[in-house]
């Protein structure tokens, strides 16, 4: 394996800073495969729309079709896809079910993609067999991951319109959005059925309260089913890397993009999950290299990390 010390990056350019993030780690499948050992504080209680931060969904709703361009600010998160799907195949074949492929994890599972933006992460998941439901508290996101589903030739069910099946031996996958928060939805009678698997991926540093945001998640997971989060540490060095080289040395991102004191510790992600009725499973590094548009699985959850957790 290779790594790079934080005094390594402080010595060196500007590229080297960015570098600690994309340290190669050949074994990615051993530390998917790790078990999380972590203590459970207690958790916050509430739900619904207090969660949401105007001014963030203000801030996303603007992106309009920059949503797709592969080549603009939104590259890193197009490119993260490969990684967080074969992290939650992976753990969904381990905790979940356990299918003769683990490629076939997903196919015919009911998942909800909660802060889905665009569609990013949406649509390459029901490409592989899920029947997946794309949540979102802008109506403007909404409807740029419908003109985009429609574009590439998809059908998007539409709202009222009854869902396929959610048989685990379905072979081909179905899409649908719903301006909702996971509040909503939770709410809703789908809401307390639950689904097999829902994912929150780089959404929670956006929002105003994470304890009643986290319960309304939990409580969206069905009995045997899983939670895929991912997020931001808040350590000097997600400081440093995402706010001091990714927004305003090497502009990856647009400027004002994330919030350092929104980042959240892994531990208190976990204790969240925890009091929520659900257990830690694995949590994973994300580290990416901007050079080569690609993203690996670390050891170090000091930046980006993944945590995946189930409920019995």
């Amino acid at each position: 394996h290779q790594s790079v010390t934080v005094e390594m990056l402080i010595c060196r350019n500007q590229s080297a800073l960015l570098s600690l993030s994309v340290a190669r780690f050949g074994q990615r499948n051993a530390l998917f495969s790790r078990n999380l050992v972590l203590p459970n504080p207690e958790g916050g209680s509430g739900g619904g729309d207090a969660t949401i931060d105007r001014s963030e969904v203000s801030k996303f709703s603007a992106i309009g079709k920059a949503w797709w361009n592969r080549a603009g600010e939104m590259k890193p998160l197009h490119s993260y896809n490969k990684l967080r799907i074969d992290f939650l195949s992976s753990m969904t074949a381990q905790h979940v079910r356990k299918p003769e492929e683990a490629q076939l994890a997903l196919r015919g599972l009911k998942i909800v993609d909660v802060g889905c933006g665009g569609g990013i992460l949406s649509e390459p998941l029901s490409a592989l067999g899920a029947h997946v439901t794309g949540i979102d508290a802008s109506g403007a996101n909404i409807s740029i991951a419908l003109e985009h589903a429609r574009s590439t030739g998809l059908t998007p069910i539409e709202e009222g319109q009854p869902l396929p099946a959610d048989s685990p031996d379905a072979s081909g996958g179905s899409l649908r959005y719903l301006h909702r928060t996971a509040g909503d939805l939770l709410r809703s009678e789908e809401g307390q059925a639950g689904f097999d698997l829902v994912v929150c991926s780089e959404v929670l540093e956006h929002v105003s309260d994470v304890p009643r945001m986290m319960e309304d998640l939990c409580g969206l997971v069905k009995p045997g089913g899983g939670l895929l989060l991912t997020t931001m540490d808040r350590s000097m060095l997600s400081f440093l890397l995402t706010i001091v080289a990714a927004e305003q040395v090497l502009g990856l991102v647009p400027q004002g993009t994330h919030h350092w004191d929104k980042y959240i510790p892994p531990r208190q992600l976990s204790g969240l999950v925890s009091a929520n009725g659900l257990r830690p499973a694995r949590l994973v590094g994300a580290a990416y290299d901007p050079l080569f548009d690609r993203w690996f699985a670390v050891p170090s959850t000091l930046v980006n990390y993944m945590l995946f957790a189930h409920r019995p």
